[in-house]
């Protein structure tokens, strides 16, 4: 089922589901979403440092024409165990995958996901956010961030 909205990765698409780069700190590109709710998993390429806010994903929307819409509500649906997940909205990002992929390379604006380990961590954390456009369409990512030892 194709809407006329998006959340793209990085930018939402008031349509389809999409994804985007994250500004410098790589995440594995989704492939395009699924209209329906879906999950896949996003491996942050850098390692974060403890007490550092890093960002890992951009969740933002558009529609059809590439427009931005009203951004996502988003919440975290798995917490992690070995730091905290923040969100900083009016985030830059490119579009780096759409469920259409007609906005690819196309730049927007979105709410950033980022994530701070605590002091002592090491190794990996995950955790999983949700993000929901106005329209109702929603998407669900896992992310995997590696802890600079």
């Amino acid at each position: 089922m194709t809407s006329a909205l998006s959340i793209v990765a990085c930018a939402i698409t008031a349509a389809v589901f999409a994804g985007c780069s994250n500004g410098g700190t790589d995440v594995a590109a989704p492939a395009a979403y699924q209209a329906a709710p879906t999950q896949d998993a996003a491996t942050r390429s850098s390692p974060v440092v403890v007490g550092r806010p890093a960002r890992v994903f951009v969740f933002a929307g558009v529609d059809n024409n590439c427009k931005p819409v009203a951004a996502p509500q988003v919440t975290i649906t798995a917490l992690p165990q070995k730091g905290d997940v923040s969100f900083k909205p009016g985030q830059e990002t490119t579009i780096t995958a759409s469920a259409q992929g007609t906005c690819v390379g196309q730049k927007s604006t979105g709410t950033g996901v980022y994530y701070t380990a605590h002091a002592g961590a090491a190794g990996t954390d995950t955790f999983a956010i949700s993000a929901k456009l106005a329209s109702g369409e929603t998407a669900t990512r896992t992310f995997e961030v590696r802890i600079e030892e």
